[in-house]
């Protein structure tokens, strides 16, 4: 395709320039993300995805749909057949229709003709490396890295991201054996800066699978340089094996001027934490008993949920686990009312949240918490202008957000968190939401399977 130069304006004094090299379905820059400045000296711009369900709130089967694009094109890249669906998958993305019956009919579509192992990104990549591995029929594994600390087990592997706020990751998993039987590894994350970090786990890999030689990268975003890109065929020719590349658009960015963040917004202030009434969610739910250790030392030791793909799983694990999110989903159905809800996933716990999101019915949203400080400015046209700071539910002392909830008309939050640490921490951040908005605020504590509202 012929090149294409874009100019965005971030903040006054800092733009961003971009140059598209590679858009095989057309989309526009809107289509796929927003720009924002970050509060991090290390890199002070954000590709504000406006697909992904992290710092904007979207519909669920957007995130979950954008995961099965990027899962069809792998598999015309090595199959080289023709998808037939992918036109009508690029035009609900584009267009926002028709999209809840293209999803029903094209999850587990996919066939594999080898073992192929499915790793996402913690923590915005989680939920869209699942959505990818949920494309596919069988002879799949999915498994996420993470930032948290578990004492009990060893990492599997362990390799950092330079750039991020938080840079160690870890793979954990009780059977190493079965993911050690995959002849392909596809690596999945939001967005491919440098590449660096891609380099950094496969590196750590390659001691793991001696025998891996097809490795794969998808992502939304590449933005490589060529020298960058010149780095990853030596690496191939060095350590012998292939490393290909696939994304839904591929450019180089500059960015001119230096942001001013002159001013950011403080934490909402809360009350003191009160007693919350519970509704049961009857239906059990796979767990596994880690307990994990904060960046501060506190201690959470509620279990993980299987159904998170944090210690792997199968695809036959894994559609058996989305029987019971839809047996949960039916339950929390009976709280909805007429207007518009937001399901608000926490953290590296995103697709859970957002499959049970997409079973909710009409007029329903998802979007997570994050760790990554983004600036907020009242400028109308800037991308993040409202934000809301609050402790982590599950990881007590860390610092988390939430953007753009209050200018919405939210009859609902549904608020999911996998392991909640201290309830307390938990009523602070209601009083945080209902500080904002004037919807009704449930709690949805999946370790004890109750609802706190």
């Amino acid at each position: 395709m012929q090149q294409q130069m874009s100019k965005l304006n971030i903040l006054p004094n800092y733009s961003i320039d971009i140059e598209m090299t590679h858009n095989p379905h057309n989309f526009a820059l809107a289509d796929l993300f927003q720009m924002a400045a970050r509060i991090n000296k290390k890199r002070q711009f954000l590709f504000v995805s406006t697909v992904l369900g992290k710092h904007l709130a979207v519909l669920p089967q957007i995130p979950l749909l954008t995961g099965t694009l990027l899962a069809m094109m792998y598999d015309q890249h090595f199959s080289s057949q023709t998808v037939n669906t992918v036109p009508s998958v690029v035009k609900a993305l584009k267009e926002g229709t028709d999209i809840k019956e293209l999803l029903n009919s094209v999850e587990g579509s996919i066939e594999l003709a080898q073992e192929t192992l499915f790793i996402g990104f913690a923590e915005t990549a989680t939920a869209l490396g699942h959505a990818v591995f949920n494309a596919f029929q069988a002879n799949a594994m999915y498994i996420h890295t993470t930032r948290e600390v578990l004492p009990d087990i060893e990492p599997f592997v362990t390799f950092e991201e330079e750039h991020s706020h938080a840079t160690s990751h870890r793979i954990y998993t009780e059977e190493p054996d079965v993911l050690q039987q995959a002849k392909r590894i596809v690596l999945i994350d939001d967005e491919i800066t440098t590449g660096n970090t891609v380099i950094n786990i496969i590196q750590t890999l390659r001691k793991k699978f001696p025998f891996v030689k097809q490795y794969a990268v998808l992502s939304i975003l590449d933005w490589r340089s060529a020298q960058q890109r010149m780095v990853f065929q030596q690496l191939e020719e060095q350590w012998g094996i292939s490393i290909e590349f696939i994304a839904i658009m591929c450019g180089q960015f500059s960015c001119t001027g230096k942001p001013s963040l002159t001013s950011t917004q403080p934490n909402v202030t809360t009350l003191a934490a009160q007693d919350t009434t519970l509704l049961p969610v009857n239906d059990p739910i796979d767990r596994l008993f880690y307990y994990s250790v904060a960046e501060n030392g506190i201690i959470n030791n509620q279990p993980y949920l299987q159904a998170t793909g944090r210690f792997m799983l199968t695809s036959t694990q894994h559609f058996e686990q989305k029987k019971m999110l839809q047996a949960i989903a039916k339950q929390l159905k009976e709280l909805r009312t007429n207007g518009p809800a937001l399901v608000i996933g926490t953290g590296e716990f995103m697709y859970v949240p957002m499959q049970i999101a997409s079973y909710l019915g009409n007029d329903v949203y998802f979007q997570s918490t994050t760790r990554s400080p983004i600036y907020r400015t009242d400028d109308l046209d800037y991308t993040i202008t409202e934000k809301i700071v609050f402790e982590s539910p599950e990881n007590n002392g860390v610092e988390n957000y939430l953007y753009n909830v209050q200018s919405n008309p939210y009859t609902e939050l549904f608020l999911m968190v996998e392991r909640i640490a201290n309830k307390e921490v938990v009523a602070r951040v209601v009083e945080a939401l209902q500080s904002v908005s004037s919807a009704k605020v449930y709690v949805i504590c999946m370790h004890e399977l109750e609802v706190e509202r």
